[in-house]
């Protein structure tokens, strides 16, 4: 038995971003069910066409060559057709697998789309993956929807994985880890870690719970401490970005964590890449992150109107997220923001109060991206019904392409006038360029800076 596991080459799909400026990171959804594959002695390889930024054409001679039994792909919304074109051009006796965000939402419509593919997964792939590999009636799988004589079934859901600390760590061994780079970080080498799933929120533009769950299921302390000491130790990690949606929603296990790393003592630095909730912070938890080595904590802020904040189902105010943000500013940490053009009910005054409360907030980092109405949304069905939607391809679904809808005040040409400024408005500062001149610490995060800014230059003209 031979697997290969596949991240398809998503620099294809960001139209506005140079290929220089897009941040590189390893697939850790991937790497952990390949942990599972060696853990059960299946021979297991991981093909990631981004970091390679391999076309398809190269990446068939790959997979045809190495042969394998099973081969298995991810994809987003925006890169299935990236799957689908790698599919079709492979001629391959192998079972192939599509899993991720997208198969969770649209499962029997990604089987009919591309006719090649046999099986595709809804939620954590894990042990369904192992399931498919030992050769278990299809029938009997949870999780999965496959084809089989011209038919499509689908299987009951599978349930989440209840304890985290059960799987094994991500096969980091099988991916390139040298390749790996964004505009961020700071020391290299750096790793990506995971240290909980599932999201409680009801956020209408989300559909991360197609995939986690809405439980909030974390790792334990201990457990999350190993993986550390092995990224340490054996792979000379000196700075880690933490992929959670939620990481600091229980804030005793992150003090207990910080107060291990603390007691490590490594030459470590972190940061919250992905985004945390404001309402989730608090000074004595503040404190403790920045002497367990915490440089950067990232925010979902979404919007600066306190009515679009409502409108979709934020749970935050405006008043919760800047006090979240001056707490980490006043213990030197740097803040990164997370900020959408297009949200329900959104207008122009609308998208100017959020380019307003950036700048006021003065982050590091703000990050404007135009909503992308993902299906499976709750935002996506209302769009549907009372707006007009115009993507010709799921490439389309991404937040570096044309907008792809309109829908109340909203038209694609305001929003793509309002993203354009507010990047011009919030980077090209004085304030905002001296501030950015001051937080370089090497020669690659000086080139990272300059790639970042001339990409960022480059759109907004």
């Amino acid at each position: 038995m031979k697997v290969l596991l596949v991240n398809p080459n998503y620099r294809n799909v960001y139209k506005y971003v140079s290929s220089e400026a897009t941040m590189i990171l390893p697939p850790l959804g991937l790497a952990y069910i390949a942990a599972v594959f060696k853990k059960n002695n299946i021979d297991v390889k991981i093909l990631d066409l981004a970091t390679l930024n391999l076309s398809n054409q190269q990446a068939k001679k790959i997979i045809e060559k190495f042969n394998p039994d099973i081969l298995g792909i991810t994809a987003a919304t925006n890169t299935i057709e990236e799957a689908y074109d790698l599919i079709n051009l492979l001629k391959l006796d192998s079972k192939i697998v599509v899993g991720g965000p997208h198969t969770s939402v649209l499962p029997e419509r990604t089987l009919k789309e591309c006719p090649k593919i046999d099986i595709v997964v809804r939620g954590e792939g894990e042990h369904v993956m192992l399931e498919i590999a030992q050769n278990k009636p299809l029938s009997k799988i949870k999780g999965i929807s496959y084809k089989k004589d011209n038919k499509i079934y689908t299987n009951p859901p599978r349930p989440f994985i209840e304890n985290l600390d059960e799987l094994s760590f991500p096969a980091r061994d099988l991916l390139p880890l040298e390749k790996y780079w964004s505009p961020g970080i700071r020391r290299y080498p750096f790793a990506t870690l995971i240290t909980s799933r599932g999201c409680p929120f009801n956020c209408n533009f989300c559909v991360n719970y197609t995939v986690h769950g809405k439980k909030f299921r974390i790792r334990s302390v201990e457990n999350i401490m190993k993986e550390i000491d092995e990224l340490v130790h054996k792979y000379k990690v000196k700075e880690i970005n933490i992929l959670d949606d939620n990481f600091t929603l229980d804030s005793k296990r992150v003090e207990k964590l910080c107060d291990e790393l603390i007691k490590r003592n490594y030459d470590l630095i972190w940061k919250t890449g992905n985004g945390i909730r404001a309402d989730s912070i608090n000074e004595n938890l503040i404190k403790k992150m920045k002497s367990a080595g915490c440089y950067l904590l990232a925010f979902g802020i979404e919007s600066g109107n306190p009515q679009i904040l409502k409108n979709i189902n934020k749970g935050e105010t405006l008043e919760q997220i800047e006090t979240a943000v001056r707490l980490a500013q006043k213990y030197k940490i740097l803040t990164e923001g997370f900020f959408m053009i297009g949200n329900l009910g959104e207008n122009k005054k609308t998208i100017r109060d959020t380019i307003n409360f950036a700048k006021k907030l003065n982050l590091s980092i703000a990050q404007f991206q135009i909503f992308i109405p993902i299906p499976g949304s709750k935002y996506y069905k209302i769009i549907k019904r009372e707006g007009k939607l115009f993507a010709k391809s799921w490439k389309d679904y991404n937040a570096f392409s044309d907008p792809i809808f309109e829908h109340g005040s909203l038209t694609k040409g305001l929003m793509l006038k309002m993203q354009k400024q507010s990047y011009k408005e919030y980077y090209f500062r004085p304030k905002m360029i001296i501030k950015k001149i001051f937080e370089i610490k090497s020669l690659k995060q000086f080139i990272a800076y300059v790639k970042a800014g001339l990409a960022v230059f480059k759109f907004g003209r």
